[in-house]
């Protein structure tokens, strides 16, 4: 240790000392500050971070519990049973009726107007006549019934099928929002989670930068040494 360290005139009574200790205070203080305002800057960003997510999130994730509400108010779609009103005797033509009446009417008169005039084959093969006709009438109405029924049937069919993909439909439209609507929650709740992670660690982050500034002024502090400090220290 030479002279000049062990005595400096202008530091007799350590005032070159405070003046050093003063500027790394100052120093230590600016870095402080520094930090400070980068821990301002990062929690306005996590909050701009916060507020954009509530902003594109929070009106679809308000509406969980009015999708969910649909799904379950929804009414299950019932197209109920078919029924068909009519039978054969709906389709026989009048024109028909009339024949069968006529030819009905015309044995009836002539076994008992006759006489022996038409021998009894005659009679038998007029009424068998009168039964195919009447066979035949009665085919051609089954048919039209057939047919009738048959059509009633498939508009039935087709107006059930309609309902129910309607009502498919509007099921998977509520799931669908419902889904969105959980995404949206998650969103929402997972950046909740984000923004509190942050702050903790930014408020660590400023409790360490708070203890550093003051344990290094306190050594500042410390180091401040007269003269004959440093000769016997």
């Amino acid at each position: 240790m030479g002279l000049g360290d062990i005595f400096d005139p202008g530091d007799l009574f350590g005032f070159q000392q405070d003046s050093r200790v003063g500027k790394a205070n100052a120093a230590a203080k600016e870095a402080y500050d520094k930090a400070m305002e980068t821990s301002n800057a990062n929690r306005a960003l996590y909050s701009q971070y916060l507020n954009k997510m509530n902003g594109t999130y929070g009106d679809v994730a308000g509406k969980y519990g009015d999708y969910l509400s649909n799904i379950e108010n929804q009414e299950v779609y019932d197209p109920g049973q078919f029924s068909y009103d009519k039978d054969v005797n709906d389709f026989y033509s009048k024109a028909a009726n009339q024949r069968i009446n006529q030819a009905t009417n015309a044995i009836t008169n002539s076994r008992a107007n006759a006489g022996g005039m038409f021998s009894s084959d005659y009679l038998n093969e007029l009424a068998a006549k009168q039964q195919a006709l009447a066979s035949e009438e009665w085919d051609k109405a089954y048919n039209r019934y057939n047919q009738d029924r048959s059509m009633a049937l498939n508009e039935f069919s087709t107006n059930a099928n309609l309902g129910n993909q309607r009502y498919q439909n509007l099921f998977n439209k509520n799931t669908t929002l419902l889904g969105q609507a959980q995404n949206a929650q998650d969103n929402v709740s997972n950046a909740y989670a984000n923004y509190l992670q942050n702050l903790a660690s930014q408020n660590n982050t400023d409790a360490q930068n708070f203890a550093n500034y003051t344990q290094t002024v306190a050594g500042n502090n410390l180091s401040k040494k007269g003269l004959l400090g440093r000769i016997f220290g």
